[in-house]
């Protein structure tokens, strides 16, 4: 289901549920990049490779706790499963409100997140650090 808010700011359900969708999106992608399968996922939370599927497509919602410990399994913070979720410049109270789930293929953070995954090295895992923090300190913002 999709949200739309009234003049109140109360929710109101239409369409498709974007925002589980959204979820379920992000949770494939995080778990993908992370070389894990379904099935990995659904022992964590005792559950099938189907229900996995179901919570990818966004057919089933996720609990809070669901999320808590599929973030503490995959190393993610829980943040991640929503990023790229936005709102539209309309605003809460003006009529037409929706949520509006963008995700990207992959996105840097995500790729940058599932090279450092594979480093195995603990040295090499700080060297990996030191060179990103070092970028960042001297990046100027230039394209």
């Amino acid at each position: 289901m999709c949200f739309r808010f009234d003049v109140s700011g109360n929710a109101m359900r239409t369409g498709t549920d974007s925002i589980h969708r959204h979820i379920g999106d992000r949770l494939r992608v995080l778990r993908e990049n992370r070389g894990f399968s379904q099935t990995d996922l659904g022992d964590v939370l005792g559950v099938s490779f189907q229900q996995m599927g179901n919570y990818e497509k966004g057919k089933h919602r996720l609990s809070a706790g669901a999320l808590y410990l599929l973030s503490r399994f995959l190393r993610v913070n829980l943040g991640d499963f929503f990023e790229g979720l936005t709102f539209p410049e309309t605003g809460f109270a003006e009529d037409g409100a929706t949520y509006t789930a963008e995700i990207e293929e992959q996105s840097q953070s995500d790729r940058l997140d599932a090279a450092f995954g594979r480093i195995r090295s603990q040295r090499d895992r700080a060297l990996a650090v030191a060179i990103v923090e070092t970028i960042a300190r001297y990046d100027d913002g230039a394209a």
